[in-house]
């Protein structure tokens, strides 16, 4: 957070608590009459390691660079910063990332196998 000079001095820990809500991921809103609304966005662990991680592989490094300078289609940089190929998350194939999502959905209590007729 920057500095909180130009804030008066009675509205600097509401402006400190707004910022603490935001890195939370909580972003509050004007709503249309005159109240407030709260946005909470949440994501899984392994999307945010993924998002880290791809700045780990030097091929969607230069991958980024290339979508910079307009040369590759099929990749994207999502609003969230993320690289996507045709719209879904590329998950980098580092520090056994691939291997590390396959394992914990196949162990989610929630996972069925397309081909299972039963829960």
């Amino acid at each position: 957070m920057g500095s909180l000079v130009h804030i008066e001095a009675g509205r600097q820990g509401l402006t400190k608590e707004i910022h603490q809500l935001a890195s939370r991921r909580i972003i509050l809103l004007d709503s249309d009459d005159g109240g407030v609304t709260v946005q909470n966005t949440s994501e899984s662990y392994l999307v945010a390691e993924v998002k880290a991680r791809q700045y780990e592989d030097p091929t969607l490094v230069r991958l980024r660079e290339s979508i910079q300078q307009c040369k590759i289609s099929a990749f994207e940089i999502g609003g969230d910063e993320a690289l996507r190929y045709h719209g879904p998350l590329y998950v980098p194939n580092v520090a056994r990332l691939r291997e590390k999502i396959m394992i914990e959905i196949h162990q989610s209590q929630y996972f069925v196998h397309p081909g299972s007729t039963t829960m």
